[in-house]
């Protein structure tokens, strides 16, 4: 009967753990499955993720994009506005300067006929405190006297007989030429030689 006893024991030790194994192979199976889901459902939400961040990355690439072409746009806005407001004062001074040159030729003339030193001085002085003024301005006479009649600078009223090192060659100033700069303000008025 002990023996029998013995083995009775030994049959529900067996039976146990037979009933034990595959309980804690489903636990495993179970915690696998459980591993399983949350490691796909990462992964979804890693790929979620992924694609969120690519939508992103290509928002901001517009964006910067975008703002690139906005503060390119203003730059040549400012640039243009400069060269305006620029252009927009050299015309209002050359306006300006425009009217001054017959005061300066009046001048030129009344110096040659007086003959009164004092009046002569007074008037040297306001002629030099206008040429002070054109000076200011980058305003300047235009050379002509001896030298090759330009077109871009003078402007010939006359032809006269000349000697042969002074054909085409600017031979009387008649009225003095100015210019601002590269820009002719009033071409000079000339006789040329032929």
């Amino acid at each position: 009967m002990a023996k029998k006893k013995i083995d009775n024991e030994q049959e529900k030790k067996t039976e146990e753990s037979e009933i034990k194994e595959p309980e804690t192979v489903r636990m495993f199976k179970d915690d696998f499955d459980a591993m399983q889901k949350e490691a796909d459902s990462l992964a979804t939400s890693l790929a979620e993720a992924k694609v969120e961040a690519e939508k992103q990355k290509l928002k901001a690439d517009e964006m910067t994009a975008q703002a690139q072409r906005l503060q390119a746009e203003f730059d040549n806005y400012r640039r243009r506005t400069n060269e305006t407001n620029k252009r927009v004062r050299t015309d209002g001074a050359v306006d300006v300067l425009e009217k001054i040159l017959p005061v300066l030729d009046a001048i030129e003339q009344a110096k040659a006929m007086i003959k009164d030193k004092s009046t002569l001085d007074g008037l040297q002085i306001i002629d030099r405190q206008l040429g002070d003024l054109l000076t200011s301005f980058n305003v300047t006479k235009i050379e002509a006297q001896g030298l090759p009649f330009d077109p871009n600078l003078h402007n010939a009223v006359m032809e006269e007989d000349a000697a042969e090192e002074d054909k085409g060659k600017v031979i009387k100033v008649y009225q003095q030429g100015y210019k601002i700069g590269d820009r002719v303000l009033r071409h000079a008025v000339v006789i040329v030689g032929k």
